[in-house]
């Protein structure tokens, strides 16, 4: 045999061997990194997202991320199948009270020193991440609750309790058919609103770190009594009915901005405002939206964290977060909503507070709080009778004495 086909037998089986690593990049370069996340909300952000991934492999070469898109309804339930079965991905999306769950479980990694500049995000969306003092995901996207006025019955929103209790008073008794309140209900969204309300009278729901419950204390108590006292010009025969506020029979209700479009485009002829929320000592509101974790069983953990910065910094997170159907995290992002509404949220943003890094306060959401607060809204009990009552039953799930 002669030497150049040799060579040339040699050539091929490198190429091939090469081949068989990964292809002509450098063999063992290439990595998977596996990220979980909601379905797309429309095919819009499905773009949106898709970009990103693009850009962020462009930036990493030999990196592929592989984006598995659960629908919203049943992604906690496959989430924490992965997890038992010790088969969860890089990297994924959490809702913001799950992550002091998995974060004390050991199921999620804390946050690398020097990762992000804290600085550059809201305190309340990076606070959602938190648990024990320590940062355990970075915030994708977030969202609130402001106050929603009838422009022609309110025409400039209150800006504390007591105007807001006058305000309501006056629409009232211009109009007994007319509600000046669409008071929020005892049950998981007046719940999760709730503790915003708490806060703006200088208060809180709990000392996670001194393991105490606190929202049978006079600020909370006050917070659920404005509610009750609000309801003497807020009838619930009136608010009971559908869509009371954008029917005119409400001039003010408390609600997202999820809610603008969908007034807008049907019911166009309501002049509506949006206001940060009205509170008595400081400003103050709640929070929501998804935030983002490296799991700990990941085989690229440095990769997933990268890409989580990645989706909060200043350039891309702007896009992402409309993509999840909220608003940026990162203080320089630009805001891709568009109108006059989405200001006061973004103001409410700045003074929101995450909500109590306790693993089990969806359930103390859900089954104590909510049902408290409708049991003071209904009469059956005072507003210091039903929170008593919900504190000590939070002390007893929680194994708590203070």
């Amino acid at each position: 045999m002669s030497r150049g086909v040799v060579r040339g037998a040699a050539v091929a089986a490198l190429v091939a061997g090469l081949a068989a690593c990964g292809g002509g990049q450098g063999s063992g370069n290439e990595k998977t990194l596996t990220f979980w996340m909601y379905q797309d909300r429309t095919p819009q952000a499905g773009q949106v997202i898709e970009k990103v991934r693009k850009d962020f492999e462009k930036a990493n070469p030999g990196v592929t991320v592989k984006l598995v898109k659960i629908p919203k309804d049943d992604y906690n339930t496959k989430l924490g199948g992965a997890v038992a079965g010790k088969s969860a991905p890089d990297a994924g999306i959490l809702d913001q009270p799950l992550v002091s769950k998995y974060a004390l479980d050991g199921t999620i990694k804390e946050v690398p020193a020097g990762l992000i500049d804290e600085s550059a995000f809201y305190k309340g969306a990076l606070d959602t991440n938190r648990a024990g003092g320590k940062l355990y995901g970075l915030p994708a996207d977030q969202t609130c609750v402001a106050l929603f006025y009838n422009k022609k019955l309110v025409p400039a929103p209150p800006k504390t309790w007591d105007e807001m209790k006058a305000t309501a008073a006056r629409v009232h008794q211009a109009d007994a058919n007319v509600a000046g309140m669409n008071v929020p209900k005892g049950d998981g969204y007046g719940a999760w609103m709730f503790p915003g309300v708490v806060h703006g009278a200088g208060g809180q729901m709990v000392d996670d770190a001194g393991k105490k419950v606190l929202f049978d204390q006079p600020p909370a108590v006050e917070a659920l009594q404005l509610w009750v006292d609000l309801l003497k010009s807020s009838p619930r025969k009136i608010t009971d009915s559908d869509k009371p506020f954008e029917n005119g029979l409400a001039a003010m209700t408390i609600s997202g901005p999820w809610d603008v479009p969908t007034i807008h485009e049907q019911f166009p002829d309501l002049d509506f405002g949006v206001a940060p929320l009205p509170y008595k000592s400081e400003p103050a509101g709640n929070i929501g939206g998804e935030d983002s974790v490296v799991f700990s069983t990941s085989k690229n953990a440095d990769l997933a964290w990268k890409w989580l910065a990645f989706l909060t910094d200043a350039q891309n997170n702007g896009a992402i977060a409309d993509a999840f159907g909220g608003f940026p995290v990162n203080l320089k992002a630009q805001v891709v909503a568009a109108g006059p509404e989405q200001a006061a949220f973004l103001e409410q943003l700045k003074v929101a507070h995450a909500r109590p890094a306790v693993p089990q306060w969806i359930q103390v959401n859900d089954e104590i709080i909510a049902p408290a607060l409708e049991s003071a809204l209904t009469g059956k009990a005072t507003a210091q009778q039903a929170l008593t009552d919900a504190a000590g039953k939070t002390r007893s799930l929680l194994g708590w004495t203070g």
